[in-house]
């Protein structure tokens, strides 16, 4: 049907087209809200009938999963695979195109031959959708409905962010666009660009335009803290009274939005923001690798940080500084004075890339006194969710497997040492004698580029040797070069020489190129139907990676293989470095 500019419409059709405009606005704004009900229902009452727990099955074991399950785990796996990084699986991308598509159903509907109603129709649905979408940027999903209701966190849900942006965009081009085409065919345009109203929504446009030229993958991580933060802090504030002032008709919207605005940045403030008593730093020689040490109170929330856990460091002055993320590699109470008993030692480990956050740091290194001119915001991370149930329920006979590629081990370590002391402590309450090994297999994988990069980690591995924890650990050092270290260079104690550590679980080789992993993943899948009780039960692998999104991305592929052709039941947790997960 083709549109007509000049359609000519009466008082009361003029009525009845704002009543439409108004209600599809509504059914727009109300669409997220009913989609995320259905999400919770999903959640509460569907998934436990088509996935149920392990711990749910008869202690036998025996029972077997369905056909359908079976097909479902398939379907679920490749559902949940990333193939585009920028928004997420491929789940949340099909999402999206179904959603698209439903705003535009909306948008068209009972426009007859109306040019202008399909215009006006196109800024009503996309400024319902900014509340959604600005409530989708909220870091503290402690008090964000969404959390509440998917169960994903801020670093899931950035990528539906982004998604939804893109989408809000096009939707807001579409107004503009056709209004200023509107104006120029019919004439008014030289007119029409001086009134107040027009003026507001073409600076709207721009600023939305701005917003999604910076915040493309390459800008947001080249120029994250120049570009990309500052414009989203600055611009994401400015739109609202302009758009607010832009027309009264999308009013009850562009309020919500500036209600979720400063309740986002009040509760950063007051519910995130930890003030460091002391920060020391020190290079790793031989690496640009630094490692930080905060020491804050034990009444903090970083004393009870789950492992896998971020937070964002910032200097404690300034309005608007750089916060950079850096994931938590330990957490531990100081022990160097009585006066320090209260205080709790934080370590993060982060390799200097020259930006402001990470050079900022850095420069610390180079002062001899300690400094306290740093805050710390978190903790936060997805591992919050899960951990805590892994911890305390353990992994039903799981075989695990974690890999790590270089400075991605600190977000696996912590884990990895988490998951041996719940192991131990499983064990003791099972038989009530010290040490031993429990069902199931952990296996730890280093990739890492020189041993010098790796002794931080080490270090922390051989402090579980000397709690007498057994180590599943193989190291292995890509690249070789003059500036490496040996083994023999490794800064600890003589009784921990190469050939002891690899006589206790940890192995370090030194191959000068990244290993295989199909033997890594055969090793695991074999390992977790050996001597299990009853043989018919086939048990499945928890996997934990970090790494470069080549080597997530190749280790995926290998799994892939194990649950689509050989029904394998496979757990897939993946921390994703970089400034919005790409």
């Amino acid at each position: 049907m083709a549109y007509l500019m000049s359609v000519k419409l009466s008082a009361t059709e003029l009525e009845e087209r704002r009543r439409q405009l108004n209600g599809v606005g509504f059914r727009a704004w109300l669409s997220p809200i009913v989609l995320l009900v259905v999400v919770y229902l999903y959640r509460r009452y569907f998934h436990p009938l088509l996935f149920p727990s392990t711990s749910a099955l008869s202690s036998s074991g025996s029972r077997q999963a369905s056909r359908v399950q079976l097909y479902l785990r398939r379907a679920v796996w490749t559902l949940q695979t990333t193939y585009i990084p920028e928004f997420g699986p491929l789940s949340v991308q099909l999402l999206g195109l179904i959603y698209a598509a439903w705003l535009l159903y909306l948008t068209f509907h009972n426009t007859g031959n109306d040019y202008m109603h399909l215009t006006k129709a196109f800024g009503h649905v996309a400024v319902s959708q900014l509340p959604m979408h600005y409530l989708l940027s909220l870091k503290h999903t402690t008090y964000s409905p969404i959390m509440l209701t998917t169960g994903l966190t801020h670093e899931r849900l950035n990528a539906i962010h982004r998604m939804f942006g893109r989408i809000v965009h096009v939707f807001l081009a579409a107004h503009a666009v056709l209004y200023l085409r509107f104006f120029v065919a019919m004439g008014f345009l030289p007119k029409r660009i001086k009134d107040p109203d027009v003026r507001l929504g073409v600076l709207a446009f721009w600023m939305f335009n701005f917003l999604g030229l910076l915040s493309v993958p390459v800008v947001r991580r080249n120029m994250y803290h120049v570009l990309f933060y500052r414009s989203h802090v600055v611009l994401s504030a400015l739109v609202i009274p302009v758009l607010w002032a832009h027309v009264p008709y999308t009013r009850f919207y562009v309020a919500q939005v500036a209600a979720i605005w400063i309740l986002s940045g009040w509760l950063r403030r007051v519910n995130g923001a930890t003030n460091v008593r002391e920060v020391r730093c020190e290079d790793i020689a031989g690496t640009q690798l630094v490692r930080v040490t905060l020491l804050v109170d034990k009444a903090s929330a970083l004393a009870r940080a789950v492992p896998g856990q971020h937070v964002y460091v910032r200097q404690r002055r300034g309005m608007i500084g750089p916060k950079t993320p850096f994931t938590i590699a330990n957490v531990q109470s100081s022990a160097r004075g009585e006066k320090e008993a209260q205080l709790v030692e934080v370590i993060v480990v982060f390799r200097n890339m020259g930006g402001p956050g990470t050079s900022f740091l850095a420069s610390l290194s180079k002062r001899e006194a300690a400094t306290n001119e740093v805050q710390i915001e978190g903790p936060y991370g997805e591992a919050s969710v899960y951990m805590p149930e892994i911890l305390d329920s353990g992994l039903d006979n799981d075989s695990v497997l974690l890999v790590a590629g270089g400075i991605g081990a600190t977000y696996i370590l912590p884990i990895y040492t988490a998951l041996l002391q719940s192991r131990r402590r499983r064990r003791r309450r099972a038989d009530g004698t010290r040490g031993g090994e429990a069902e199931e297999r952990i296996k730890m994988v280093w990739l890492v580029k020189s041993l010098a990069d790796a002794q931080w980690g080490i270090e922390l591995l051989v402090r579980c040797l000397a709690e007498e924890i057994s180590l599943d650990v193989d190291v292995y050092i890509t690249t070789v070069s003059s500036s490496s270290l040996s083994p023999e260079g490794l800064d600890l104690s003589s009784a921990s020489s190469l050939a002891s550590l690899k006589k206790r679980g940890l192995k370090i080789h030194q191959l000068g190129h990244r290993p295989a992993l199909d033997p890594v993943v055969d090793d695991i899948f074999s390992s977790s139907n050996i001597d299990r009780d009853p043989p018919t039960r086939v048990h499945g692998v928890t996997v934990f990676v970090c790494g470069p999104r080549r080597l997530s991305g190749d280790l995926r592929a290998l799994l892939g293989r194990r649950v689509v052709s050989e029904e394998r039941r496979v757990r897939w947790f993946e921390e994703v470095f970089g400034f919005g997960g790409s």
